[in-house]
């Protein structure tokens, strides 16, 4: 993606107009390289207009008649015409010797072309590399298929005279695992190419794969509908050996060992999947995907799970597994001639991790992946010893799931920056031999996959402050010119995805009362789907295909599930408060249900590209099971409230209701005869009318929605019992068809508020129809002995301090230990994170120091940290954090982050909530806290440590999903 230039669209002296040039290949080069070079000579009539021929030769052409100009394409291992006819003096091929999908390329003369662009590799993929890195610089997307990218065509179109060598990459083997399938992929798949999982339909991912730099490939194995489901090895007898041709080194999944699919045991009959019972028939199957695999570059998965992925069924699973691993070494043995014959992983998936780690021995040469947590949160890297493996070590990493605690598998909801910051870990942590992906459908994952990849290819592409250049680069390879603004728009929908995923939404999950958190985010997904459309609008209709698919399905599809999981609870609310407005809520999530609908089908059959991606969104997203992981079959929505609008209320309730910020009211829809016959309200009653107070320190305003719950029209007025309160609105009318409640804000002019002023304003409400109501309004403006001119930093407001970490800059001693992620986390002003090389070892971190200043004495204070979501990684190193308060530790030696595993390789208690949540929270009570200035320090300890979020609770925080919003800074 950021390889060396070697391409202009501009003429260049010395440059080679690569318009209409021959391609030149040795006819006994790898098959892969030849179908490389045809797939070149498209790509050159794609970006230039004009022909271009592929010529397969066994010699060099005549040297007496040369051409003006060619190119040349070849691995110095396979191709005659690079060896034969190129010497070291006009080009270096002998950098390229032993090294791994490594190539070069230079604008030279031989005897036969005046000028020859060449194209060397240090082996076939090196070379199928060095191809596709021309197409992808001559403006072909890899993705130009899957994503009907149009290709500009170019006026200039020349080769740069320079010579670029393209080293090893980062990652030796890295690609896609192809997993739950179905309803999407494999209902597309069956309608476009037929009823098994063909070599049509492979030739598109092999060669995507290998333009996006990727070289391994855990095929499609869903074995479902129709029965018996999916096997690469027998749905289409082409696909290993093309697989082979094409340059794809093909394993198998965790669950499928020795090159076999769960598919083509389940046709042999009855026989249980289990060690202990059917021993020998399984020992007969692995040897015949053992042998089946040998003539082709595999990757042979070990182990074994038990039926449909679950535990292995054995009496002593350790034992049984380690029996079957040592047969399986036997049979390679048998096959290959030796033990390690031939490359092997053992996924170290769920309780194998748990084996493993009470003593389950893996030969050394055998590669170990370490799996994340399904949820893109590592689980274990290589201890140092580990790393010392001949085997080396990788990392089964997922961008989709189906399992518990829930699911994802619609549409793409992973963060960029969390993949960089788990995928860079992984690679600082020599897990670097192999990268495989769950990607499920494939279609809806194009940019995490062309992020992982990019990644596998070049670890230093980007860093946690340049993800940014990666969506202009993926933009510039999908929309060339429009590049800028369609990348802004990605950057903008990855920090809202990194919120929560969609799945794992439901409608009381934001806060609909509090700190305006559920209106906020909503706006945002609003903001940016008008800024998505905008573009759509003015982008060519040659770029709408691909826009819709890549940038404006996702955003849409994103906003319609965020709106309707906020109408659902809104729709919850007004109807336990009797709203008239319950039945319009109730209605709009209908609505907004039938245009989610409606955005899929447009998906499947739209103007731009017809029906081609007919069945690629639908996967069912709304109606998981509250205690049960499976996915829903058929979206469902649950819950909705209707109100009888033609019925008043009882008269002690009255036909105008209030109800305020922050508060979903006293018993709200219900009545108490000796506590509800008075207006305005009293009693037990204020605290649903009492607002959150307002300060110069805090928000600009606070609300109170008016309401009917009557069968009658009205009308109301609103007015403050004193001039500087600034009222939004101060009468209208309403009745029982009102659709939207009206909101009215309620601002301060602080210029005429006394100094020192603490009361509670009263907002009087009245209807036409005699009602009268009261809201009741703390405002508070501290005396200026509160807040000497000297003070300065958060200060409190509403009952607590609310520290967002990623917004203060670090200091050159921090930096040392602690890095700035600005877009990881569910926070729009990223977090921090424990720099991976740290100052040395026996330096201690230095703290994240904040001052804070404090309006009210505080007996029992208390700290919330919010830990973006990560696992211990290193079984012998705990993450620990540390609290400082006012330069005094609040526990000596730190507090580990998590806990609650029974035994190594198990996961965290909280972990369920944690993962959904993509936090860990974490509460401690501090010492008391008087008024005025204090320091909160919280220290860092482990890599792998990030920090979001820092809320000193002085009593006043309210429920909400992000917490309350950042406090006021005052500067010194």
């Amino acid at each position: 993606m950021l390889d060396p230039a070697i391409v202009s669209f501009e003429p260049v002296p010395a440059g080679l107009s690569l318009a209409g040039l021959p391609v030149f290949v040795d006819r006994q080069d790898f098959r892969g390289v030849q179908i490389a070079a045809q797939n070149l000579v498209k790509d050159l009539k794609r970006a230039s207009g004009q022909n271009s021929d592929l010529i397969v030769r066994d010699s060099a052409p005549d040297a007496n008649a040369p051409l003006e100009a060619a190119i040349l394409v070849g691995s110095i291992q396979n191709s005659h015409l690079l060896r034969d006819h190129i010497t070291s003096e006009i080009f270096d091929t002998q950098s390229l010797e032993g090294k791994w999908e490594s190539f070069t390329t230079a604008v030279i003369t031989l005897p036969w072309a005046r000028k020859c662009l060449v194209i060397a590799g240090s082996d076939k993929r090196g070379t199928i590399f060095g191809i596709y890195t021309l197409s992808e610089q001559l403006g072909i997307s890899p993705w130009h298929w899957w994503a009907d990218v149009p290709v500009k065509v170019q006026q200039h179109l020349y080769a740069l005279p320079v010579t670029v060598h393209q080293g090893e990459p980062s990652v030796r083997y890295r690609g896609i695992f192809i997993n739950d399938e179905a309803p999407s992929l494999t209902s597309w798949v069956h309608e476009k190419f037929g009823k098994k999982y063909n070599a049509e339909f492979y030739k598109t991912v092999f060669e995507l794969l290998l333009r996006l730099k990727a070289n391994f490939l855990w095929p499609a194995m869903w074995s479902g509908h129709p029965f018996p489901g999916s096997s690469f090895f027998t749905d289409d007898p082409r696909n290993q050996e093309l697989a082979d041709e094409y340059g794809i080194v093909v394993s198998t999944s965790h669950h499928e060992p020795m090159q076999r699919s769960t598919t083509e045991w389940l046709v042999k009959g009855n026989r249980r999947w289990a060690w202990d019972t059917s021993k020998e028939e399984i020992k007969t199957f692995f040897q015949e995907g053992a042998q089946r695999a040998k003539p082709y570059e595999s990757y042979l998965t070990l182990g074994m799970r038990g039926a449909g992925d679950r535990k292995i069924e054995a009496e002593n699973p350790r034992a049984t597994l380690a029996d079957v691993i040592q047969c399986q070494r036997d049979i390679i043995d048998s096959a290959y001639g030796s033990p390690d014959g031939e490359r092997q992983l053992m996924a170290l998936y769920k309780e194998v991790l748990e084996y493993y780690e009470a003593g389950l021995s893996i030969p050394d040469d055998v590669t170990l992946m370490f799996p994340d947590d399904n949820f893109g949160n590592l689980r274990r890297l290589p201890t140092k010893a580990e790393r010392q493996r001949a085997g080396g070590a990788g990392v089964y990493y997922h961008l989709e799931y189906v399992g518990r605690p829930r699911g994802y598998k619609w549409i793409n909801t992973n963060s960029c920056a969390k993949i960089y910051h788990q995928l860079r870990t992984a690679y600082d942590g020599g897990a670097d031999t192999v990268w495989v992906i769950n990607v499920g459908d494939i279609k809806p994952l194009e940019l995490p996959i062309s992020f992982v990849m990019g990644l596998a290819w070049n670890i230093r592409s980007f860093s946690a402050s340049t993800i940014p250049i990666f969506f202009h680069e993926y933009s510039r390879w999908q929309f060339g010119d429009y590049a800028e603004p369609i990348a802004k728009l990605l950057l903008r929908h990855d920090r809202l995805l990194a919120i929560r995923k969609h799945e794992h939404l439901e409608s009381d999950t934001l806060s609909i009362i509090n700190y305006r958190e559920a209106d906020t985010i909503l706006g945002r997904w609003n903001l940016l789907e008008n800024d998505a459309v905008a573009v759509f609008e003015h982008l060519q209709d040659g770029y709408k295909g691909a826009f819709f698919q890549l940038v404006l399905h996702p955003i849409k599809a994103s906003r319609v599930y965020t709106e309707l999981r906020i109408a659902q609870a809104k729709n919850q609310l007004y109807g336990s408060q009797r709203r008239s407005s319950t039945n319009s809520w109730a209605q709009r999530t209908l609505r907004l249900f039938e245009e989610d609908f409606s955005l899929s089908q447009q998906y499947h059959n739209n103007p731009w590209t017809g029906d081609k991606w007919n069945h690629i969104m639908r996967q069912p997203h709304y109606g998981y099971s509250a205690t049960e992981w499976q996915d829903p079959s058929r979206d469902l929505i649950t819950g909705l409230c209707y109100v009888q609008t033609r019925q008043d209320s009882n008269p002690l309730a009255g036909n105008m209701g209030v109800a305020v910020e922050g508060h979903p009211g006293v018993r709200p829809g219900l009545i108490n005869e000796e506590t509800d016959r008075m207006q305005p309200s009293r009693n037990d009653l204020l605290a649903g009318l009492t607002l959150p107070p307002l300060s110069p320190h805090g928000p600009a305003s606070r609300y109170f929605e008016i309401y009917s719950r009557s069968s009658s029209q009205f009308r109301w007025t609103v007015t403050a019992s004193t001039n500087w309160v600034r009222l939004s609105q101060t009468f209208g009318e309403m009745g029982p068809d009102t659709e939207i409640d009206p909101r009215v804000e309620m601002s301060i002019d602080w210029t005429a508020v006394p100094v020192g002023y603490d009361e509670v304003i009263q907002i009087d409400i009245r209807s036409s129809l005699g009602d009268y109501e009261q809201v009741h309004l703390p405002v508070v403006n501290p005396a200026a002995a509160l807040l000497p001119r000297v003070s300065h930093g958060f200060v409190e407001c509403d009952g607590y301090v609310s520290i967002e970490p990623g917004s203060v800059p670090l200091s050159p001693q921090q930096k040392l230990h602690y890095e700035h992620h600005p877009f990881l986390g569910r926070l729009e002003s990223g977090s921090i994170a424990v720099r991976r090389v740290t100052a040395p070892d026996n330096a201690s971190p230095p703290p994240l120091t904040y001052d804070v200043y404090l309006l009210t004495a505080t007996a029992v204070p208390t700290i919330r940290l919010y830990f973006t979501m990560a696992l211990e990684t290193d079984p012998h190193t705990p993450l620990l954090y540390s609290i400082i308060v006012d330069n005094r530790s609040w526990k000596e030696g730190g507090t580990r982050l998590l806990s609650g595993a029974d035994s190594p390789g198990q996961l965290p208690r909280g972990w369920s909530q944690a993962t959904m949540d993509g936090v860990w929270k974490r509460r401690h009570e501090l010492p008391s806290l008087s008024v005025g200035a204090h320091s909160i320090g919280i220290m860092l300890h482990t890599t792998g440590l990030v920090l979001e979020k820092v809320v000193l609770d002085l009593g006043g925080v309210r429920a909400s999903y992000l917490g309350p919003p950042a406090s006021v800074f005052v500067p010194t």
